[in-house]
Parts: structure tokens; C-alpha cells; sequence
């Protein structure tokens, strides 16, 4: 890619990926940014703060929508094919697509610490506090939980699985 964002504070900051000049210094935050992630198509990205707003904005650093939640924004991931957004606090999930006006909200039974889309886009796989890990569709319904004692600090499915065999494989970390 050509820029770099990064969460400093209670900004968002955008590099020049090919020489590391600061190109745009964002407001928008009135706490702690947390988290940051750019869409797979590369025209918008988006932030999630203490402050309990997500902001996406455009490759340009314009901020086009903010959005809120009732707690603090723990972590964000783009749908690779839709460019749904999934925003993930400590009591729900929001899911915002650019042809909805509204955000789809969903339940949690405990902080989402971390979050993960399929390739084809069409499960999201939650980590969360409690040592569980929800796989939801694209709509936010629970389809499979694995239950574990420990936090799930991170996991990520296989980027592209592999022609010869398209099978999903879902790494988890920390299960300790």
C-alpha cells in the first residue's frame, strides 16, 4: 500500500509507506484510538477509540461517518469482499456496510479481544475474554463456539486457502 495508519493517542496518524513522511495528523477522537483498519479495496479506513466511536474515513483522510457504541472499541477488521465493517467492544458487535444508513448491533457474552474475516467473507471469527471463540456469518449470527479457560488474544483464518484444499483453517493464539 502507499500509507501507513497508525494510532497515536488520541489521534490517527497517516505515513507515506515509501518514505515515512507524516501526511495527515486526524482528529476526530476524544480518547484513546485502539485500533485502526484499512478496507482490502483501499478507499477507506477506519479507527475505534476509547471514546466509543468508530470513524471511517476515505484513502484521503476525510472522515465520511462516525458511528458509536455503548463501551469502548476493542478492535476492527474489514470484510475482505464486502467491505462490511466489524467493530468489536466489550458487550457487542457492530457490523456497518456502506448500503446501510444503520449499524447491525449483536450481543456478546464477554470483551471481544480480537476479530478475523474467511477470505470468501463469509464468517467472522471472534476472540473473546472468556477464552471462547464465536465464528459468526456476515449477518452477526453465532454458528459455532469453541470453548476454552483462557483469553483469546489473537487469531486470524488462512488468508487464501490453498486450491488444493479450500478448507478454512482458523490459527488461534494464546489458548493457555
Amino acid at each position: 500500500g502507499a500509507q501507513i495508519v497508525v494510532a497515536a493517542g488520541s489521534r490517527v496518524l497517516v505515513y507515506d509507506a515509501t518514505d515515512g513522511d507524516l501526511v495527515h495528523s486526524l482528529k476526530g477522537h476524544k480518547d484513546s484510538v485502539f485500533c485502526v483498519a484499512y478496507s482490502k479495496h483501499g478507499k477507506r479506513f477506519a479507527s475505534g477509540s476509547a471514546d466509543k466511536n468508530v470513524i471511517i474515513w476515505t484513502h484521503v483522510a476525510e472522515g465520511v461517518l462516525k458511528y458509536n457504541h455503548s463501551d469502548s472499541i476493542q478492535c476492527l477488521d474489514y470484510n475482505p469482499v464486502t467491505q462490511q465493517l466489524a467493530s468489536g467492544t466489550a458487550v457487542d458487535l457492530g457490523l456497518w456496510s456502506p448500503e446501510q444508513k444503520s449499524v447491525a448491533k449483536h450481543r456478546v457474552n464477554s470483551k471481544i479481544l480480537c476479530m478475523s474475516w474467511t477470505a470468501d467473507g463469509l464468517h467472522l471469527a471472534l476472540g473473546l475474554f472468556n477464552g471462547h471463540v464465536s465464528i459468526r456469518d456476515k449477518f452477526g449470527s453465532e454458528k459455532a463456539e469453541v470453548v476454552r479457560s483462557a483469553p483469546i488474544w489473537c487469531l486470524q483464518w488462512t488468508p487464501m486457502p490453498p486450491k488444493t484444499d479450500p478448507m478454512d483453517v482458523l490459527v488461534v493464539g494464546c489458548w493457555d
